[in-house]
Order: structure tokens, then C-alpha cells, then sequence
């Protein structure tokens, strides 16, 4: 017994497939899509890099440099320890005497 099966509707096997795929419902859409949007960016970015502008008296520019008179600061003058003495305040501390 074969599995060719010439029944109503077309050719198919013995589990109802048949003998070739369906055409891709898609066609051509999606690559003139494609081909578009390259195009687009193909074309844009021709124009943003397209050389230099001629005028460029309105690109930005740092600020001029500038001298400022720097001022000295005065000098630090230690302020000097005073020493104790060895009889003031005595009796009033609490601190261990040797």
C-alpha cells in the first residue's frame, strides 16, 4: 500500500499534509521596510558628517586666560607657652602629686 493518497482537495500523505509549504504571507514587506530605514540613516548621517562649517565664528571658545595678582597671606606667629609656676593652685586640683 502506498502512501500517496490522491483524495478531494489535492495530493496528500496518509496524515494530511501536503507536498509543498505555503508561500511566505509576508513577501516583500519587511525588506523595502529595511531598505528604507538604511536609507534614511544613510542618508542623514551623509548630511551631519558632510566636512566642516564654513563659518565658525559662533563655535565655542574657552574664556580668555586672565593673570590675578595673588595676594601673600600674613605670616603665622606661633603664640608663645607659658610656663607655670610651681606653686599656683596647689590645693585646688585633684590630679595625683609626685
Amino acid at each position: 500500500m502506498s502512501d500517496y493518497n490522491p483524495g478531494p482537495g489535492g495530493p496528500y500523505d496518509k496524515y494530511g499534509n501536503s507536498n509543498f509549504e505555503p508561500g511566505d504571507p509576508g513577501g516583500r514587506g519587511p525588506y523595502i521596510l529595511l531598505g528604507i530605514l538604511v536609507a534614511i540613516g544613510l542618508i542623514g548621517g551623509l548630511l551631519y558628517f558632510n566636512g566642516t562649517p564654513k563659518d565658525r565664528s559662533q563655535e565655542a571658545q574657552a574664556p580668555a586666560a586672565t593673570e590675578r595678582p595673588m595676594t601673600t597671606p600674613s605670616p603665622a606667629t606661633p603664640t608663645p607657652a607659658m610656663p607655670k609656676t610651681p606653686g599656683a593652685g596647689a590645693g585646688s586640683s585633684d590630679t595625683q602629686k609626685q
